[in-house]
């Protein structure tokens, strides 16, 4: 029978669940059983039996910055949510537990340390959360996708690792079908990625800019969301040079099709883009939670791989427009080479080194 088992915690959102499967992928190609707990009803939980992972769920609630009724409900919900993961890690008997973030993270997190179960934690953003602050004092080591993320962190608790990407279809150079989406093979295209719900403000910002984008030579691939697909598609009518999609299995051949990127700051994102080496226009999300989208932006601006364009200062879209547009050779080779294709095998080695004589 095989023993080594993992539990591992994630959820909420895609920039902390694929890190966690990425992970996860690295322990099961070397021979460990996954136990994955996430809250019930979830993202997660969707993606994770996708995956043909076994899945735990618990019930846990976020807590929201503003007030709302819903506070009432989250000691209990959070206290009945510890007990139910103390549980599963009794059960299960896990040699060690993997968190990357999202609020489900927190009761598993506590669970761990109240059991004794080596924690190990990834943070994703530059600026950790207040959970991943907190954990961090009693984890094993915690994985920093920022070196500036260090000094959140007890000393020499941290191990810089960068975030884990799927590589697979990423380190594929395939374009895609310039004919069958109606664009030039030979211009310059510039990709909008507002995410898999869409980002209102930087979609209304395009329509209102796209004159002004397609006369300085550009074509556009833009990720619209499925939410806003309709309208979009409504208002450019019969404008030529775009591709509108809401959501597309061959979003590795659209990076590599695009030769800028105007997104949010989603540490995800920004990983993919760093290891595609594309030239960003940033707009960070100004209402995430500790306003980490701001510290990754500034982060990717001070490597020299972006500018920096927040909500407030919009009316300087054109000018940080083309100040990117300007120099895109230049900021194309002033990018290093990533760690983040690696980070989930380096997230392994640490662990198991670590461990070496109790694994």
């Amino acid at each position: 029978m095989n023993n080594k088992r993992i539990i591992v915690s994630a959820g909420g959102t895609g920039g902390h669940i694929i890190p966690a499967l990425v992970i996860c992928e690295e322990f099961i190609k070397n021979g460990w059983q996954i136990s994955y707990i996430g809250n019930k009803g979830s993202l997660e939980e969707k993606i994770v039996k996708n995956k043909g992972i076994s899945f735990f769920p618990i019930d846990v609630q976020k807590l929201y910055r503003n007030f709302t009724f819903q506070h009432i409900k989250f000691p209990f919900k959070l206290i009945k949510s510890i007990v139910s993961s103390y549980r599963i890690i009794k059960e299960q008997k896990p040699q060690l537990i993997i968190g990357t973030g999202g609020f489900v993270s927190g009761p598993v997190g506590l669970a761990a340390i109240l059991s004794k179960t080596p924690l190990y934690i990834h943070e994703q953003n530059c600026f950790p959360g207040l959970t991943t602050r907190f954990l961090g004092r009693y984890a094993k080591k915690v994985f920093i996708a920022y070196e500036d993320t260090k000094s959140y962190f007890p000393k020499n608790n941290s191990v810089y690792v960068g975030n884990p990407i799927f590589k697979d279809n990423l380190s594929s150079s395939e374009q895609i079908n310039f004919d069958k989406y109606h664009l030039k093979q030979d211009s310059q295209k510039v990709l909008i990625l507002g995410g898999s719900q869409g980002s209102l403000f930087i979609n209304q910002l395009i329509l209102n800019n796209l004159d002004f984008i397609i006369n300085q030579g550009f074509e556009i691939l833009w990720q619209s969301g499925k939410n806003h697909l309709s309208y979009i598609q409504n208002q450019i009518k019969e404008k030529r040079g775009i591709y509108v999609f809401d959501f597309s299995n061959e979003l590795h051949k659209i990076y590599n099709s695009a030769d800028m990127v105007i997104c949010r700051a989603g540490a995800l994102t920004l990983a993919e883009i760093e290891y595609k080496k594309l030239p960003s226009l940033i707009i960070p999300l100004p209402n995430s939670a500790g306003n980490h989208q701001l510290s990754n932006a500034m982060d990717f601006q001070k490597k020299g791989y972006a500018e920096l364009l927040e909500q407030k200062d919009i009316t300087l879209f054109s000018t940080r427009f083309q100040s990117v547009s300007s120099k895109l050779d230049k900021i194309k080779n002033s990018f290093k080479d990533s760690i983040h294709q690696d980070a989930g095998q380096n997230i392994y080695a640490s662990i198991i080194n670590s461990n070496n004589e109790k694994l």
